[in-house]
């Protein structure tokens, strides 16, 4: 069990010292029992010191990173105890890169099935796929007042590599994914997961992603 934190989007002094103390705070810990605050982390950051958490009580904010991915492969449930902005149980919010730099590339959070306070909010993240594929109202607790607030923006910079090479065109919830190549490709091509994931719902690119 650890403690978690309560900085909001406060921008660290020293981005270095900032690190340390999440790697001190977060490594083994399987429940944080406040927040789960991941913000200001370099491209070249090493984030397996998160891998054995599995619950956390408060919300989940990951927020004004650089690096391309967060390993949060175990964590399985979101109290929202807590909620960011009074609102949301999970917000990914302006993990974009500078120039060279990739920014989140997926969320990997392929064990997250139960949210029981708080809605969801993804935006301005431009490198980031497959968050639209993802069926939030299975995650949400049936009696989890927030289950309407779901804002997940869906605009990017690059095109999503569906697990076969099929580049699909940037989509909205729930409308189906053609098959086969679209005639012309927009330069924000959305994920299909279906390759892969017989529901068509994946948090990555890999077969072990999809949603379940």
């Amino acid at each position: 069990v650890c403690t978690g934190t309560d900085m909001k989007l406060l921008r660290p002094s020293s981005p270095e010292s900032h690190y340390e103390t999440l790697r001190h705070l977060y490594q083994g810990c399987q429940v944080v029992q406040g927040n789960l605050e991941l913000t200001y982390l370099p491209a070249d950051a090493d984030t397996a010191f998160l891998k054995d958490i599995k619950e956390v009580q408060g919300y989940v904010l990951i927020a004004e990173n650089q690096v391309s991915g967060l390993e949060l492969q175990s964590l399985r449930i979101i109290r929202g105890t807590q909620l960011f902005q009074d609102r949301y149980a999970l917000a990914v919010l302006g993990n974009a890169g500078p120039a060279g730099a990739p920014g989140l590339r997926q969320l990997g959070m392929r064990h997250l099935t139960e949210i029981l306070k708080g809605g969801v909010r993804i935006e301005r993240n431009p490198e980031l796929c497959f968050q639209e594929t993802i069926l939030w109202s299975d995650i949400f607790h049936r009696h989890n007042e927030f289950r309407g607030e779901i804002q997940v923006e869906t605009t990017r910079t690059r095109s999503c590599e569906s697990p076969r090479g099929v580049v699909v065109p940037g989509r909205g919830l729930g409308v189906p994914a053609p098959l086969g190549p679209p005639a012309h490709t927009s330069p924000c091509a959305g994920p299909d997961c279906r390759a892969l994931c017989a529901e068509g719902h994946c948090w990555g690119e890999g077969k072990q992603d999809c949603q379940t």
